[in-house]
């Protein structure tokens, strides 16, 4: 048994070593750039709500969705997508730093029979959607079913490349995960503790299954002060306060969620991640507008009532022209402003605003380009 066990030691090592150098080859081959259509195969991987939604609820039949004006309105075109912004959002932004097409909705690319049509990464996020399988259950695509769709995606695209090449591709990909917010704000009052407890448990599942399906970089965004949203801070029309007891919730999970990366990296060689301190980011905007170059950080810039939060951004709401000084667009969501802001840090950042590396070193886009300046093109 002894010598089997060392037997068995040496054959998996031959083979991960078989297979970084097969992963190594494949990143940095002109031959394989040439082959799949980029000089950088890297490609991003998107999970998670309504922040990161490119257009997945335009195809369900369900109210959380933003594929009406004034969504989009600054995007390129001026129409809405599906995006929960009024331009870019977090997902485009990345993606222009990495020097990667921003992934297409999932629903719209499963409709697609164009050949390699997953070979740009895919953008799985859902408005609304959460942790848990029942938050605003039968109105979004939640995180397991957005597993589920990845599933097949790593299928087709191991038809189409084979076994090797696609573990090699997606574990040079970039998987960004923010998901919580949703599950916060449906608290149902049973303790932080053991609700904090069941989101983070159920993550670790769910992130679990990406690692067993060849996820290999994590880029995590913690949560935002949810109780800060203008549409939570509405429902004190006294004061426009944040909700404390849905902060309290934002940072135990954010907490528990970094620990959580932590105890997997120290568990799988492997894995490296970057969390993102979304929270303190935040709340920097939030005490200290004007070094960010914002006005207005507590009201929404479209929509109606009290910080134009009451009522949702619709085609008959009013919207502000100074967009680039909101925090908020809607009562939920960021601005392309605030967006741009977060990526720039996320991607550039140091500790404690973003660690144990940014998105820059979790890429290595400094080593491929090192790497490139000593290729000679074929």
């Amino acid at each position: 048994m002894q010598y089997s066990s060392k037997m068995d030691s040496s054959a998996s090592l031959y083979l991960v070593t078989l297979l970084s150098l097969c992963c190594m080859l494949f990143r940095f081959s002109n031959v394989a750039a040439v082959q799949y259509g980029s000089s950088q195969p890297t490609a991003l991987f998107v999970f998670g709500a309504s922040l990161l939604d490119v257009g997945n609820n335009n195809y369900l039949f369900t109210l959380k969705r933003c594929d009406f004006p004034h969504y989009g309105i600054d995007f390129p075109g001026g129409k809405p997508t599906g995006r929960c912004s009024n331009g870019k959002n977090i997902p485009d932004f990345l993606a222009d730093k990495m020097g990667v097409p921003s992934p297409k909705s999932y629903m719209s690319l499963n409709r697609s029979m164009e050949p390699g049509k997953f070979l740009e990464g895919v953008n799985f996020a859902s408005s609304s959607a959460g942790i848990l399988n029942t938050t605003h259950k039968g109105l979004c695509i939640p995180l397991d079913t957005q597993i589920d769709y990845y599933s097949f995606v790593v299928e087709d695209l191991e038809e189409s490349m084979g076994i090797v090449w696609t573990k090699c591709f997606i574990s040079n990909s970039i998987f960004i995960v923010n998901i919580g917010s949703n599950d916060v704000q449906v608290y149902d009052g049973t303790g932080i503790s053991n609700f904090v407890s069941l989101l983070i448990s159920t993550l670790e599942g769910q992130l679990e299954r990406l690692y067993n399906l060849g996820a290999r970089k994590f880029a995590f965004m913690g949560l935002e002060p949810v109780g800060c949203w203008p549409a939570l801070r509405a429902v004190n029309k006294s004061t426009g306060n944040c909700n404390s007891e849905v902060n309290q919730i934002s940072v135990r999970y954010n907490e528990q969620a970094a620990v959580l990366l932590h105890e997997m990296q120290s568990k799988h060689a492997d894995i490296n991640y970057s969390f993102f301190n979304t929270y303190g980011i935040f709340t920097q905007y939030i005490n200290d507008p004007q070094t960010y170059g914002f006005g207005n950080v507590t009201a929404a810039c479209c929509g109606m009532g009290f910080l134009r939060a009451e009522i949702a951004c619709n085609p008959l709401a009013s919207y502000c022209s100074n967009r680039t000084e909101y925090l908020f667009w809607d009562g939920w969501h960021q601005t392309e402003a605030t967006a741009k802001l977060l990526v720039n840090t996320a991607f550039d950042g140091s500790p404690p605003d973003v660690f144990p590396v940014n998105v820059r070193q979790l890429s290595g886009i400094g080593l491929q380009a090192e790497i490139n300046a000593h290729v000679t093109p074929l």
